[in-house]
């Protein structure tokens, strides 16, 4: 009766804002509205709730949805078709009574100096869902990729950080750290996802076989024997199958950089270790001494194997050793500091070559390829990081002198990166008997070329955009218009919404190809203005004063036009010359006068009328 009482007493408090609250949880649980108000009055007491509410109270409230077992008569109800002890997913608050391994529903307010108003809740709180169905670490790691990155990535109110380049530079770390904290996430859940626990034999007590006497008689019992033999048979399949995948190529993802190297050697190293250490437990080392007693033949293949994996493991820790050497002078292709990475180059190359000259088992051409195909990877993504500043502005919203400046900087690296590497590989061997360093160029370089080649597209298309930018300063009628049609074919190109700085995007080339053909158009357009303007020569030195405006365009595509005009001006400069001359010769004795002009000054005026008209076009022409 007590619980009964309760639990009305906890559905009497539910007002507008639990109201909201069940709302929330019903969209996201999949449950209707009358559903989940049952089950979380199942919850012992609404104290969260209410302290999440009131004035001063708590900025976070959690709950849980999840498998658990069935509450009892505490909740003060029976709940219905379900028998005591079972489990069924329920809610819980704030805490659950087993680890996290569903939806973590999260509720979070950013002031609490006044109660939460039933009419603004939805302004006041924020709402989020960790799903920790595949693990914790996995939904923490999506949360903050899919959700808090992207947020950060979109927004534009920093605080007091404004656009200086310090303020940008911390914008920059603190979207690097949580990409690093990311991947760690990641890393973390995959090697606990990889460890491979030994099956687990039920049937058989192995404390019965630690002593001399009991391993004997077991080893005199064939049924014994035969079991234990299908026992070790179970691990030596397991253990099989980690060796076989311990050799194949490691599905990756096609940016990883070579720290990501060494964390899988990490993860490989820790895997095969934890089953070397199940190996010399004592389960396992009971079966083995059952069958070496009874001299079993199943020994000789779990010997092989056992020395197979001892070398596996072996390799994997000298893969680590060596590797771990490269984190240090690695650490700079993960900053966007593109100075530090250029002069870092050089430590990086001669650290990868000693690991091919020194190390026992990384020093196939195969593995150094690998290697240094993930420092280009690197070099490639910090790069695109650079001269997005981090992600947070694209190339087309960025002022044209810095984003020509990050783009050089980023093409010296990677063509600092390949001289550094060719200086590297023909130095002469100090070590006798030293095998060359033999890797695929073409494979390494690739990417790092085709990033340069769609930079340099890049660097064209804002070229040709400053260029008609030109257009909108010029003082001659007309030709405003052909800068609009440019801005419009431009901005079309700028909406694209791919990854330009991607170079395995092909579809930024198809459109790169479009964008050129409609800039030659556009210039033929503006060689046929330009034409058009210069038909019909009135005057010389009019002329040369126009085409002048057409040259401080600066524009190649009218130079061959220009060197047309110009040839069409002088010939009509010519005429103007013996036009003026005969002129001169037929009224110099008797030159015009304006009236009222006395008739020396006026003769002067007259005649410095006519060196004028053919003095000032030759200036413009010389």
């Amino acid at each position: 009766v007590q619980y009964e009482k309760a639990r009305e007493d906890r559905r009497a408090k539910v007002n507008a804002l639990y109201k909201y609250i069940f709302e929330v949880l019903s969209a996201v649980a999949g449950l209707d509205l009358s559903t989940v108000e049952e089950m979380i009055l199942d919850v012992p007491t609404f104290d969260p709730f209410d302290s999440f509410f009131a004035k001063g109270g708590r900025k976070s409230l959690k709950i849980f949805y999840q498998e658990g077992v069935a509450r009892g008569a505490e909740c003060g109800r029976v709940i219905p078709g379900v028998e005591k002890g079972s489990r069924i997913l329920q809610f819980y608050v704030e805490k659950t009574p087993d680890k996290i391994k569903g939806l973590c529903l999260y509720f979070v307010r950013y002031k609490n100096d006044t109660s939460i108003n039933d009419k603004t809740i939805h302004e006041e709180i924020s709402f989020g869902v960790l799903d920790a169905s595949d693990g914790l670490l996995t939904g923490v790691k999506n949360v903050l990729e899919k959700v808090f990155l992207p947020a950060i990535l979109e927004t534009s109110n920093w605080g007091k950080l404004g656009q200086s380049k310090e303020d940008t530079k911390d914008k920059q770390y603190f979207v690097e750290t949580i990409k690093k904290f990311i991947s760690f996430l990641g890393g973390a859940a995959a090697s606990i996802e990889a460890t491979v626990e030994l099956k687990k034999i039920d049937n058989i007590d192995f404390s019965e076989l630690q002593t001399f006497e009991k391993i004997t008689a077991a080893a005199d019992n064939y049924d014994t024997v035969h079991q234990l033999e299908e026992v070790l048979m179970i691990w030596y399949r397991q253990i099989e199958h980690v060796l076989i995948e311990s050799k194949q190529l490691r599905r990756e993802a096609k940016d990883s950089g070579p720290l990501m190297e060494l964390e899988n050697w990490k993860y490989m190293s820790a895997k095969l270790n934890f089953i070397i250490e199940q190996i010399k437990g004592k389960n396992c080392k009971a079966v083995i001494n059952v069958l070496k007693v009874a001299q079993s033949k199943v020994l000789k293949m779990w010997q092989e194997l056992d020395g197979r994996i001892t070398d596996a493991a072996n390799e994997s820790k000298d893969n680590v050793k060596y590797l771990s050497k490269l984190e240090k002078v690695c650490q700079p292709l993960y900053t966007t500091d593109v100075v530090l990475m250029t002069q870092g180059i050089p430590n990086l190359i001669k650290s990868i070559h000693m690991i091919h000259r020194v190390s026992k088992y990384y020093n196939t051409s195969e593995r150094i390829t690998s290697l240094l195909v993930k420092v280009t990877n690197q070099m490639v993504t910090t790069c695109k990081a650079y001269i997005t500043d981090g992600g947070l502005n694209r190339v087309w919203d960025q002022e044209t002198p810095i984003v020509i400046g990050k783009i050089n900087e980023c093409i010296s690296l990677l063509k600092e990166y390949q001289k550094c590497f060719h200086e590297t590989r023909q130095e002469p061997s100090e070590h006798l008997g030293e095998r060359p360093l033999e890797v695929s160029e073409m494979y390494i370089f690739g990417k790092s070329e085709a990033f340069c080649r769609r930079l340099e597209k890049i660097m064209e298309m804002i070229a040709i955009e400053q260029n008609f930018n030109a257009l909108t300063r010029c003082a001659v009628e007309g030709i405003d218009l052909m800068a609009v049609k440019f801005k419009n074919v431009y901005h079309i190109f700028q909406k694209k919404p791919y990854d330009t700085l991607d170079p395995t995007v092909t579809e930024f080339d198809v459109d790169f190809v479009k964008f050129m053909s409609e800039v030659e158009r556009l210039e033929t357009q503006l060689q046929n203005f330009m034409r058009a303007c210069f038909r019909k020569i009135l005057s010389s030195q009019n002329s040369l004063q126009l085409l002048q405006r057409f040259q401080n365009l600066n524009m190649p595509c009218l130079q061959e036009e220009t060197a047309r005009t110009v040839a069409s001006i002088l010939q009509h400069y010519v005429a103007e010359l013996e036009a003026t001359k005969k002129l001169y010769q037929t009224q110099k004795d008797d030159p015009p006068l304006a009236r009222n002009m006395p008739p020396i000054a006026g003769k002067i005026l007259w005649v410095r009328q006519l060196f004028r008209r053919i003095n000032e076009p030759i200036s413009y022409f010389h």
